[in-house]
């Protein structure tokens, strides 16, 4: 019996099988077919080159195409008798199609990718399907022009020629008028007080800080340590007996103290801005009053 072509075989397999198959997969069924003969080690890397060379060297009029990454199918599959592109249902490009054509609106390649997965259309192994789907609409877009199936809307999104034209053009300027104009950062402070080189009120608990420590000498406060955990502030208050040394916390309303769950018996002082718990069982310093005085 008369062995075929590497080439041949791959017809043959690829025109039998009718799905995209890989350079190991067309070795494997020509082998158990007893279609080729081969004494090399490697005639898987045979049939690849082979296939690879056919397309490289005939283009378009090569009896093969690369369908996916590592996979080929036949130029027959691609053309209908109107010459417009089909494609295999099992093929990322094919599995666009029939959801662009039941979702019936444009889409974008996430979108697309996302759907496919829902309803178990893709078998790819890769871990990026989406880049995959986006490069192969776009390349075919790119490739096939007018011939291919798919039409590229705005930006991102997908849709099928075979739509009405006006329905692709209502789409195209509904994505041109979709400018999207970010929100202006602006800066927000609080009532001006223009105290000491401080023009406005604290707004939060870093900015009660900041002033306290441009008045704590006024109030016969010295601080001695910072520290990140409960409380805020190590420090000595002058009396009559001496400088005695008291714990502060630091707040922009008294009322955190207790929705932070602080416990009372662990601190002297609550320093914020406003003075809102009026139930409170400790000592509280209110910057707000405390300015009041200082500039009157």
């Amino acid at each position: 019996m008369l062995k075929t072509t590497f080439i041949d075989a791959a017809y043959q397999i690829l025109k039998a099988k009718r799905i995209p198959l890989t350079a190991e997969e067309i070795t494997k069924t020509a082998l158990e077919r007893n279609l080729i003969k081969t004494s090399g080690k490697t005639p898987v890397a045979t049939m690849g080159a082979n296939i690879y060379m056919d397309i490289k060297r005939h283009g378009d009029n090569s009896l093969f195409t690369r369908i996916e990454r590592g996979k080929f199918g036949l130029k027959e599959w691609e053309e209908n008798q109107t010459g417009q592109k089909v494609y295999k249902k099992s093929t990322f490009k094919g599995v666009a199609y029939e959801i662009l054509k039941s979702e019936n609106k444009p889409l974008n390649f996430q979108e697309i990718t996302e759907i496919a997965k829902k309803r178990k259309l893709l078998t790819s192994s890769g871990k990026t399907p989406e880049a995959t789907m986006g490069a192969q609409l776009y390349a075919d877009i790119k490739k096939f022009g007018d011939r291919s199936l798919f039409v590229q809307l705005g930006k991102n999104k997908f849709g099928l020629r075979e739509w009405d034209i006006e329905v692709l053009k209502d789409e195209i300027e509904k994505q041109d008028k979709e400018i999207f104009i970010p929100e202006k950062k602006r800066s927000i402070v609080g009532d001006p007080i223009n105290f000491e080189g401080l023009i406005y009120c604290p707004l939060n608990e870093n900015g009660v800080i900041f002033l306290f420590s441009k008045i704590h000498d006024k109030l016969g406060i010295n601080i001695e340590a910072i520290q990140v955990s409960y409380p805020d502030a190590k420090a000595r208050r002058k009396t009559v007996k001496g400088w005695e040394d008291i714990w502060i916390e630091f707040e922009y309303k008294s009322s955190h103290f207790k929705i932070h769950k602080h416990d009372p018996k662990e601190c002297d002082i609550i320093v914020c801005w406003e003075h809102d718990w009026r139930e409170c069982p400790i000592e509280v310093i209110e910057l707000k009053s405390v300015i009041q005085k200082l500039k009157g």
